[in-house]
């Protein structure tokens, strides 16, 4: 049994993306893609030094950004901050296809005067994320040029992007009020990020909420309120969806049983892996395999 559509974001231990850029000597990436493509039509928490635009083609997801969740519907997109720790999904697991484009601000700072005055002003800031609307004329702008941008698809060229970049850039430098954003505080998501680091390397063991607030230097209670505050779930079902959807992959991927796929993710037993996935997915996983 084998099925490569499964897509998994290649992530670096301290959950940055490793990003493999369309050009290997030019910071710049760009992809069509489908939500169905993530295990239980989920995009796994992930942060890194590039600045992300995604726009809907169709369908909706949602953004979580920093803890603050934003739904974009067909036609809207997103501008992700540097350093934001985000993830994506689709809540009613419905399809969705999208673009993303992920440009490290280094294309931007041709000079050390554009880099210190337009530049880093954002990168610096407390501004997460921008999201995009058609009904909005500057968002909209910066949606146009994304589309463009995607209608080249795989000729798109090194000039194209820096010219498209250079005006998306514009655009939000001009309609951001610099002096009104305060400076970011990392403090709590970088604890953050250290324990959910602890819990994708050691997910496959039998790990507590006690060792997961201990790897982040944390109590239990702060444990569970920077999962709760930034990703909306409580730090043992962050585990058991992160060990799902691991599963699946195994699932789609391999021949192993149903039995040892659950002790291989780190469940206690067959019988609470098959709980724990009709739960999420409405279906026992042996169903879920023969319908996949």
């Amino acid at each position: 049994m084998k099925n490569k559509c499964v897509n998994f974001i290649d992530l670096n231990h301290d959950r940055s993306e490793k990003i493999k850029y369309t050009y290997p000597e030019f910071p710049f990436y760009f992809h069509k893609g489908r939500f169905s493509s993530y295990p239980n039509y989920f995009m796994e928490e992930h942060w890194h030094d590039d600045v992300e635009l995604v726009i809907s083609l169709s369908g909706h997801m949602t953004y979580n950004v920093n803890g603050q969740l934003v739904r974009i519907n067909e036609g809207e997109g997103i501008f992700v901050n540097s350093h934001r720790l985000h993830s994506a999904f689709s809540k009613d697991m419905t399809e969705c296809s999208y673009i993303v484009i992920l440009f490290h601000p280094m294309i931007l700072c041709t000079t050390k005067q554009l880099e210190q005055e337009i530049v880093l002003p954002i990168l610096d800031s407390s501004l997460d994320f921008i999201h995009l609307k058609q009904d909005v004329t500057w968002k909209n702008e910066i949606i146009r040029y994304v589309h463009l941008i995607a209608e080249k698809d795989e000729s798109v060229t090194v000039l194209t992007a820096i010219g498209s970049l250079h005006f998306i850039w514009s655009e939000i430098i001009q309609h951001t009020d610099i002096k009104l954003i305060t400076v970011k505080n990392d403090t709590q998501l970088s604890i953050l990020k250290t324990m959910i680091s602890f819990i994708h390397e050691h997910y496959s063991e039998k790990i507590t909420l006690t060792d997961i607030a201990k790897s982040g230097y944390v109590s239990k209670r702060t444990c569970g309120n920077l999962f709760l505050k930034y990703v909306h779930k409580t730090p043992i079902a962050f585990l058991n969806d992160y060990r799902l959807r691991k599963s699946i992959v195994l699932m789609q991927n391999t021949d192993m049983t149903i039995v040892e796929i659950s002790l291989a993710c780190g469940f206690s037993g067959a019988s609470y892996y098959a709980e724990c996935f009709r739960r999420s997915l409405g279906k026992s996983p042996t169903e879920y395999r023969k319908n996949r």
